[in-house]
């Protein structure tokens, strides 16, 4: 057993290929220097991080965390605690503030600048940091500052750099400030905290484990006591990141069984699901529906069946649909998805005369993929009305569909209060990059008093 736990600690042990103590010290405070060619670097990486996020593109954003000096004085501040230097822990902890502060103003005044406002995916991303956030910086940290202290220290820093990720959370604080959104600026400067303090905590741990040798003496209470506060400190970071986790599982549980239901329950040979989605507000699904018509004792059966999924149990169905009585051309096929925008009420016809059903059938055949292209794009929308909320604080939700003879999509998007044409226009550039196609937009108030009419309630924009 002994030389199993002997054996077992050299194949993980962290002194093996340690640098020299001194050479570790020198690494980490040369990291830690707030002028020159530091300083330059970090003023550039600002810069071509809010252009990777103002642009949505991620080679670029990579490309800032690679330069970044950021973590430098995370380091340091780890290195200064587990050395007892609270000299030093106050300098790096001032460099560090002046090196966030800098980053921020720099990437509002650039968000200010710029002709693009809208926020990207990339921009949205950075804004509800959860527990695997938590997890990847403590890893990171701990990759990072192993990696520091090896005689050799290769590829990993750079690794590191871009899985922790300090650099756009900053930028992204400054678009919420020049597009004056406490959502992006909380929400990023929570993930750069994050990301700060369990890298710090993890450098304070391995040199901890290195025995970093201490400045001053301290006792072995003092020392838990520091542990303790450490734990405290750590949980209370922790907590509101474990709430978003939660947010963020049960909705994609609900998705999951949603989709299960829909494919499982619902579609048949006969019928199809063009859209489906959830209304957690009011605890309703809504299931857009061609073919054949789904009858009253047809929805009571599936309202049952809904019952043996634990997300959807608290959930009223509503199925959506049109009436047919003719033949089915093209034209009917394009009037069918563009007045899904506006159905809401169970409309059908409870028979079909036999000949009408097989001309449908044929016609479905035909028309299929314009069906699952449809269906795509309105899973598309259920992810796009999270982001548009955040984008957009005013947006309460969003509905739309395809116009196939247009090739155009076709949007309502329903507001609190009221939309200037700026934010119209931002609105709309913002969907159309999302959708890649032109689009048609009609901004409607939601509310229930009629004569509120705001915003240009029922306008097309």
């Amino acid at each position: 057993m002994e030389s199993f736990k002997k054996a077992f600690s050299e194949l993980f042990s962290l002194h093996e290929d340690s640098a020299s103590m001194a050479e570790i010290v020198e690494r980490i405070k040369s990291g830690g220097v707030l002028k020159g060619t530091n300083m330059c670097i970090l003023v550039l990486a600002i810069f071509i991080a809010s252009i990777g996020l103002n642009m949505n593109s991620t080679a670029v954003i990579i490309g800032a965390m690679l330069i970044s000096p950021l973590m430098g004085n995370i380091t340091a501040l780890g290195y200064g605690m587990a050395a007892y230097d609270t000299q030093y822990v106050k300098e790096s902890f001032l460099k560090l503030s002046f090196q966030v502060f800098l980053s921020v103003l720099t990437s509002a005044i650039y968000f200010s600048l710029t002709p693009i406002t809208t926020a990207s995916p990339e921009l949205i991303a950075r804004t509800a940091p959860t527990i695997w956030d938590v997890l990847i910086a403590i890893f990171g940290g701990t990759a990072g500052i192993i990696g520091l202290t090896r005689e050799e220290r290769g590829n990993v820093i750079p690794g590191v750099a871009i899985a922790t990720a300090l650099m756009p959370p900053l930028c992204t604080a400054g678009y919420g400030i020049a597009t004056h959104s406490t959502t992006f600026l909380l929400g990023a400067l929570y993930l750069f905290f994050i990301n700060s303090f369990f890298i710090c905590l993890s450098a304070f741990a391995v040199l901890k484990i290195l025995r970093v040798p201490a400045k001053e003496y301290i006792s072995e209470k003092k020392f838990r006591q520091q542990k303790i506060y450490l734990i405290i400190l750590g949980v209370i970071v922790i907590l509101p990141s474990l709430r978003m986790a939660h947010i963020s599982i049960e909705e994609n549980l609900e998705n999951v069984q949603t989709k299960n239901f829909v494919e499982t329950k619902f579609n048949t040979q006969n019928r199809q699901a063009v859209s489906y989605k959830l209304n957690p507000q009011e605890k309703i699904l809504e299931i857009i529906s061609i073919g054949q018509v789904t009858i009253d004792t047809d929805i009571d059966y599936l309202q049952k069946e809904m019952l043996d999924y634990s997300y959807l149990q608290n959930y009223r169905l509503n199925v959506v649909q049109n009436e047919f009585r003719a033949g089915m051309d093209e034209k009917a096929v394009n009037e069918l998805l563009q007045n899904t925008l506006n159905s809401e009420k169970y409309v059908g016809i409870r028979e079909q005369e036999t000949a009408e059903l097989k001309k449908y059938k044929s016609l479905s055949a035909t028309y299929y993929p314009i069906y699952q292209r449809n269906l795509e794009q309105k899973k598309l929308l259920e992810k796009l009305n999270q982001r548009l909320t955040a984008a957009f604080p005013k947006i309460i939700r969003a509905e739309g569909g395809e116009i196939l003879s247009e090739e155009r999509f076709m949007m309502i998007i329903y507001v609190k209060e009221r939309v200037t044409a700026e934010e119209a226009g931002r609105i709309k550039k913002y969907l159309e990059a999302e959708f890649e196609m032109p689009i048609t937009m009609n901004i409607q108030l939601d509310s229930a008093n009629a004569s509120d009419l705001i915003s240009g309630n029922g306008i097309i924009w």
